[in-house]
């Protein structure tokens, strides 16, 4: 049985267990690899070894043309493989996989009439098939047509069921990369360019409608189109989720929950009312509940939509009795003013107690874009700060509901909250996410030194060190102070724009005086840290400014 392959797990742990299972199975390298690869949930040792070392040097071109699913996704990957490709055309036709990727349908034709073989054949960064390759690729190259690469492989025998498991547990299939869409956003990681037609074109080919990560992908935005085309080409309520599960002792094991189900407890608290009823109407479980423990009838109340919670009453879900608590939610999260105020009125230390048990509840308000929910609970004095790991404004900012941020800010949301993982600021979040509406508002605002390092605004930096030269020296752990520790807590505001790669905010804050003798948690100087991870122009700016 595969073993989980944990987060981080360094490249060099994985070598040292090869070599022991070369040694102590007396097999030969490629052998004891392919032995820890598959033991870990992988197809190949190559598979294993790209998605332990990624990003590695964020420079190989079929890795920047793809999307790969990790924080790295942007669109800037593919504007880098479409410069690589202006530069050197001779990349799209270098092998199968290339071709495939670019959409030469020409060349991925005369290799295939080379060797037929080619079709079904790993290789190329990933070890994809081919077929996989013209999937994931988003580099949309006028003149080519990666859809058309699709049709042809299919046509040649190519198997419409390929897929690779991400970190061994995670089946991405062909069907996965033509939906696109996932946990970073559609502008990080955008369906394909013809999802819809080569979607069809790997369904009619016998591509599995059970398809557990496409559904996940496109689960978090509005929308039902990835599930309905599905149920049409056969997903039932019967089918597994085709992920591994994985045990608490580090073994996979096949998935206990059901596809359906799993989507509809995902699709209720979070506000997909169409998409739930399309799942209760394929026999979705009415009677399961949410990953919380609730109901789904309570869950379909404290979620605002009474009409979906009849829905479900109706179709024989469970419906007990609501506290006071679940009923305030409920009318909250309809804007339903009146009633949450009259509720309010006479059940004293009720908003007090409904924020300690549900600190994420205007957050989760603010990611559903949910106004009229987030101006009621604003009004009764809800807070809107960050209660638990991040705050209402960076998930709006995430998820680019501008709207929603004028709102917050109005209600008096802080621009610089940091959030607990990334000790990031939303503006951060909304440049993480390409949300471009909100980073330009956001950016005009009267932001702080780091978000004006960011938005590459030297004049507020400068402007702001007029008004407090202390802010020179102050570090992102300052700005988080109470909040624990962060990797991220030594960085001033030099080390940040060193960070980021923002020359014109080096130049100004070593003008200033900056400190260079600075280090991070694990002792590396900023010298060094400019040599690795900035550019050649920051790092001279560094050695003219540090001392002899």
């Amino acid at each position: 049985m595969p073993k989980q392959m944990p987060w981080g797990q360094p490249i060099d742990e994985v070598h040292a267990r090869v070599a022991s299972y070369e040694s102590n199975q007396k097999t030969t390298t490629a052998e004891a690899r392919h032995a820890v690869a598959t033991a870990y949930g992988f197809g190949t040792w190559r598979q294993l070894e790209a998605y332990a070392t990624h990003p590695g040097d964020n420079a190989d071109f079929l890795m920047l043309s793809c999307l790969v699913y990790f924080q790295t996704d942007r669109p800037e990957n593919r504007d880098r493989a479409r410069a690589m490709l202006a530069k050197d055309p001779a990349l799209a036709t270098r092998d199968v996989w290339s071709a495939a990727c670019v959409g030469d349908v020409g060349a991925v034709a005369r290799f295939l009439d080379e060797d037929p073989t080619l079709v079904n054949r790993r290789g190329g960064y990933f070890d994809w098939e081919p077929l996989l390759y013209a999937c994931y690729s988003r580099l949309e190259v006028p003149g080519h047509s990666t859809l058309g690469v699709a049709g042809l492989l299919l046509a040649r025998g190519a198997d419409p069921n390929g897929h690779y498991m991400w970190g061994g547990q995670y089946r991405f299939t062909a069907l996965t990369g033509a939906f696109g869409e996932g946990e970073m956003g559609p502008v990080n990681q955008p369906p394909h360019e013809h999802w819809l037609a080569l979607a069809g074109l790997l369904l009619d080919a016998g591509a599995h409608p059970n398809d557990g990560q496409a559904l996940y992908n496109t689960m978090f935005t509005p929308g039902h189109e990835c599930l309905a085309m599905l149920l049409d080409h056969g997903l039932t309520h019967e089918h597994r989720n085709n992920w591994r599960w994985a045990r608490e002792d580090g073994e996979y094991t096949e998935n206990p929950d059901r596809t359906l189900d799993y989507q509809l407890n995902w699709a209720v608290p979070k506000h997909h009312v169409e998409r739930a009823k399309l799942l209760i109407d394929h026999g979705a479980d009415v009677t399961g509940r949410t990953s919380d423990g609730r109901t789904l009838y309570e869950a379909a109340v404290r979620a605002g939509h009474t009409d979906l919670a009849r829905y479900l009453a109706d179709h024989g879900a469970e419906t007990p009795d609501l506290d006071a608590s679940a009923r305030l939610i409920g009318a909250c999260l309809a804007g339903d003013a009146e009633t949450a105020r009259r509720m309010v009125e006479n059940g004293p230390g009720l908003v007090e107690r409904v924020q300690q048990a549900e600190p994420d509840l205007v957050v989760d308000a603010a990611a559903s874009n949910r106004l009229a929910a987030v101006q009621v609970m604003a009004d009764l004095g809800f807070d809107l700060g960050r209660l638990a790991d991040v705050a209402p404004l960076h998930q709006a900012a995430f998820q680019g509901h501008l709207a929603m941020v004028e709102l917050l800010l109005a209600k008096g949301a802080s621009l610089g909250v940091r959030d607990n993982h990334h000790a990031a600021t939303p503006l951060q979040w909304a440049m993480t996410a390409g949300s471009s509406d909100v980073v330009e508002h956001l950016g005009n605002l009267h932001v702080g030194v780091f978000d004006a390092i960011l938005v590459d605004n030297p004049d507020r930096v400068g402007s702001l060190l007029d008004d407090d030269p202390s802010l020179l020296e102050k570090t992102i752990g300052d700005e988080r102070a109470g909040a624990g520790t962060h990797e991220a807590d030594w960085q001033t505001p030099l080390a940040f724009a060193v960070l980021r790669k923002r020359p014109s905010a080096v130049r100004l804050l070593l003008a200033r005086g900056a400190r260079v003798d600075l280090a991070d948690v694990e002792g590396r100087r900023l010298m060094d840290i400019a040599r690795d991870d900035s550019t050649a122009e920051i790092l001279e700016l560094l050695t003219r400014a540090s001392p002899l």
